[in-house]
């Protein structure tokens, strides 16, 4: 007999993998495998306010998250009053339909792809466990006329809601409103060899005045730089980026100098499932019980001195401790 996810979380968010989302065919025809796409990309330049400069690896640990429980929760997989419910069939063992979704033609019919599959399970899965710190958060859609590449580029955000000032508070400080930023493309934009591209990319291009508008980024940097933006501009350093087929974690350091990226994983990854690693990570963003911290990172300003500008100041930042750690389940 099939159960509720809610009998056993944990074994659902290990076992629960997305399902595949298939494009339509009058959708642009995807990139061949091993090669970047030649669809039209983020408009960005290089600019001298873009601090980043090296972007490092993340490591792995192995183990699966205890505060997620294992004996039933005494409720229902779907919430009555908001609607929101686990929505990723699982297999035999737990009673959730299978999704049937119409195949994304465009930016705009991905969307329900996202927002209903993995963040609404995530979402569901974390206002269960922890009740009194994500009460008032949820995912939300930015769909802003100021994106000029809003037809290959959005992002969601897991957002605070509430009337009152957010009550997330640790020895760290007041989390900001908006801890985390899920950006994503379609896959004919963003193809794997594009993901692969920019998890391995380990160095943002230093911009020097002299030849400035001959430099044109490339493709991986023009998609840090876009992701950089963003997350400035959100006031938030934890992000993740997606083709949904794939997907990256990523974080900056405090001075908006260093990004730490993960491994690309694919949609139907088993070694961590997406809804592992999104958990995870909105934990870590959010520092709920369990968060693990960011590498120390010293902080160092060096004066700069020009004749037309006068003292201009450059933040430089060098890693104490090793990188931060993404989880993988042990079974």
């Amino acid at each position: 007999m099939a159960s509720r996810a809610t009998d056993n979380l944990r074994t659902y968010f290990r076992k629960a993998t997305l399902p595949e989302m298939l494009c339509d065919p009058n959708a642009p025809n995807m990139p061949p495998a091993g090669q970047r796409s030649q669809h039209a990309t983020v408009c960005v330049g290089h600019e001298p306010w873009r601090q980043l400069a090296e972007i490092r690896a993340l490591g792995e640990a192995w183990g699966a998250d205890e505060r997620i429980p294992t004996q039933s929760m005494g409720t229902e997989d779907m919430d009555e009053e908001s609607g929101e419910r686990f929505t990723i069939p699982s297999g035999p063992t737990f009673d959730i339909p299978p999704h049937v979704g119409r195949r994304p033609t465009d930016i705009t019919r991905m969307i329900p792809w996202l927002d209903y599959l993995p963040l609404m399970t995530v979402q569901r899965m974390l206002h269960l466990v922890f009740p009194t710190q994500t009460a008032d958060w949820s995912f939300s859609l930015v769909d802003s006329t100021e994106n000029k590449d809003r037809n290959v580029y959005q992002q969601f955000v897991w957002s605070y809601s509430g009337t009152k000032k957010p009550t997330v508070f640790t020895p760290l400080g007041n989390i900001a409103r908006y801890p985390l930023v899920i950006a994503f493309q379609p896959p004919w934009i963003l193809s794997t060899q594009d993901m692969l591209e920019f998890s391995e990319c380990r160095e943002f291009p230093r911009f020097e005045p002299s030849n400035a508008r001959s430099y044109a980024l490339e493709a991986k940097e023009r998609l840090w730089a876009k992701v950089w933006d963003t997350c400035v501009a959100r006031k938030t350093r934890w992000f993740v980026l997606t083709s949904y087929t794939h997907w990256v974690l990523g974080v900056f350091s405090e001075g908006w100098t260093i990004g730490f990226v993960s491994n690309v994983y694919g949609f139907d990854t088993r070694d961590a499932t997406i809804l592992e690693l999104l958990a995870f990570w909105i934990a870590c963003a959010m520092r709920l019980p369990g968060w693990r911290a960011l590498p120390k990172v010293r902080l160092s300003f060096c004066v700069l001195r020009n004749a037309n500008h006068g003292r201009k100041y450059q933040i430089r930042e060098t890693l104490t401790s090793g990188p931060p750690r993404i989880p993988a389940s042990s079974s």
